[in-house]
């Protein structure tokens, strides 16, 4: 499983989109079921029932909390555990015989995350390595995403590339640089390797004042605009499968009274500049890796970082 996008943790959905259950998902080209238990835990498990191949998401919760197929009533519990079988009377000895892959989950920072283990069951699995602004209580934060016809890895560099926004988004957040870059004006990025990813610090001419990004591996950019991580952006870049990818931004709150005004400003906000970038990030072609014949220059230095971690990733 995940061959493309192997043993990482990411958020597949917004808890606010958490609705249906069970809920059939794709994540990286694998179909996944979720469903939540009788304690309110969210569960991740292949969209396959090892019986005959039925996809489990076409099934219902019980009572219980189990997972029931809605084809032959096999029962399974968040582990994957098969905790009944109809019309058999299986021991406990021969239902331990039987497991549905099951994938570990956690709700953070507004969101349900997955990990896409390639060996489901039988790997150690490592804690979430999170910024401290992606930390605390999961409700306390506002969300906002679409969905991207492109791949992901497209999607990820488009957020940590410095040198787009004077043209991309000339009407909108870039306007302040278009006129300087049209008048031959230059800038000066580094990109600093990290434990976690990287730190991207950018400069407009001769200023010392530089506007820094972190990257996150595998997905994640989180965008300084002010001193606290109650002004940052985070953005994520979640693969879909190949073709798709599902882009969400989340932004930390103080309290749960400022849910619904930050909710509107992000829907408002998000949603137009997320636009302009999806225009062009759909009009390229495969992942990041596709043609060797593209050109590079000093203001995609974080993006070559980007993507030498991504040549790692899969090989």
């Amino acid at each position: 499983m995940f061959e493309r996008f192997p043993n990482q943790w990411t958020p597949v959905l917004p808890l606010v989109e958490l609705e249906a259950n069970p809920l059939a998902i794709e994540l990286a080209g694998e179909r996944l079921v979720l469903f939540r238990d009788n304690e309110q835990q969210w569960h991740a498990l292949r969209d396959y029932c090892p019986h005959r191949g039925a996809r489990l998401s076409l099934g219902a919760v019980t009572d219980a909390g189990y997972l029931r197929c809605g084809y032959h009533g096999w029962r399974f519990d968040g582990a994957g555990r098969c905790t009944g079988v109809p019309l058999n009377g299986l021991n406990d000895a021969a239902l331990r015989k039987i497991r549905a892959d099951a994938l570990p989950t956690r709700m953070i920072g507004g969101a349900l995350w997955i990990y896409t283990a390639t060996n489901p069951g039988d790997q150690d699995v490592p804690e979430p390595s999170l910024p401290e602004s992606l930390r605390g209580d999961p409700t306390l934060f506002v969300t906002y995403s679409q969905e991207w016809r492109a791949h992901w890895s497209r999607a990820q560099e488009n957020f940590i590339d410095f040198a787009h926004p004077p043209y991309l988004h000339e009407q909108t957040i870039g306007a302040w640089m278009h006129d300087y870059a049209e008048r031959g004006g230059t800038a000066r990025v580094e990109a600093d390797v990290t434990d976690f990813g990287m730190i991207m610090t950018s400069y407009v001419g001769s200023s010392n004042a530089g506007f820094q990004l972190h990257w996150h591996r595998p997905n994640l950019a989180i965008l300084h605009f002010g001193a606290t991580a109650y002004n940052w952006l985070h953005v994520f870049c979640i693969p879909v499968n190949e073709e798709h990818t599902r882009v969400m931004t989340v932004r930390r709150v103080r309290g749960a009274a400022d849910v619904p005004s930050y909710s509107r400003h992000a829907s408002g906000t998000d949603h137009r500049i997320l636009d302009e970038d999806r225009v062009i990030v759909e009009s390229q072609q495969g992942d990041v890796l596709s043609d060797a014949a593209e050109i590079s220059v000093a203001t995609d230095k974080p993006t070559l970082v980007f993507r030498d971690w991504y040549r790692e990733l899969l090989t």
